[in-house]
């Protein structure tokens, strides 16, 4: 017959595998630390704003120009990342990457009713994700005036190396809690388990658990 744990012998098992919870706890949190700082390398970002507007030639913008500029900002994003841009950026700065992983290096975002584009570059070095994404941007504005037959792009906010060169990844205190928390979760699974399949018969409670007989006597245990 199973048995069903109550929170009597739920607390008894707690306290008698304690420090084996705790180790384990702690042992995972270690192997999660040694992992982010060691062996998982540290990626950056740098970001560049581009913005969007009517050709320097116009002289006065209305609610139409603007319209219009935040309708190509769809078509602007999506040739910022065609291989057109990305390919001519890799063939300039000799990168040892294919059109596939270049663009997945590269993120571009932009604000509801915004005429701004954000284009961002994600690598394992900070100055060659502002290198890419500095060229990206040079080769953008190449190719639209081409492709488009339109000069309405201007750099807004280039990017800067001084502005933020910590990693956005890994998170250390993110990876150790977790690594913590799944520490805990195995020393909890494995202290039950090992109480639920461990059928030794130690006293008289055991002998009527187990054996489901009622105990009549018993010997005390005598020291020499």
């Amino acid at each position: 017959m199973r048995e069903s744990v109550n929170l009597e012998k739920a607390l008894e098992i707690l306290k008698k595998n304690m420090t084996s919870i705790i180790v384990w706890a702690l042992a995972v949190g270690i192997i999660a630390a040694l992992i982010t700082f060691f062996l998982i390398p540290p990626r950056y970002q740098a970001q560049t704003q581009i913005l969007v507007s009517e050709s320097e030639e116009t002289e006065n913008m209305n609610d139409r120009d603007i319209e219009t500029s935040l309708q190509l900002i769809g078509t602007y994003s999506d040739i910022l990342q065609s291989p057109i841009v990305l390919e001519n950026v890799i063939s300039n700065l000799e990168l040892d990457s294919s059109f596939s992983s270049l663009s997945e290096q590269v993120a571009v975002t932009n604000q509801e009713q915004s005429q701004v584009l954000s284009v961002t570059v994600t690598d394992e070095s900070m100055e060659e994700a502002q290198r890419i994404v500095d060229e990206i941007v040079r080769v953008f504005q190449e190719q639209v005036t081409t492709i488009m037959n339109v000069d309405n792009v201007s750099i807004l906010s280039p990017s800067n190396l001084e502005a933020d060169t910590k990693p956005i990844s890994p998170n250390p205190l993110i990876n150790i809690t977790v690594g913590i928390a799944v520490g805990l979760i195995l020393g909890l699974v494995l202290a039950f388990s090992m109480d639920y399949f461990d059928k030794s018969v130690r006293d008289e409670e055991d002998v009527e658990r187990y054996l489901d007989m009622p105990v009549v006597g018993s010997i005390a245990r005598m020291d020499e």
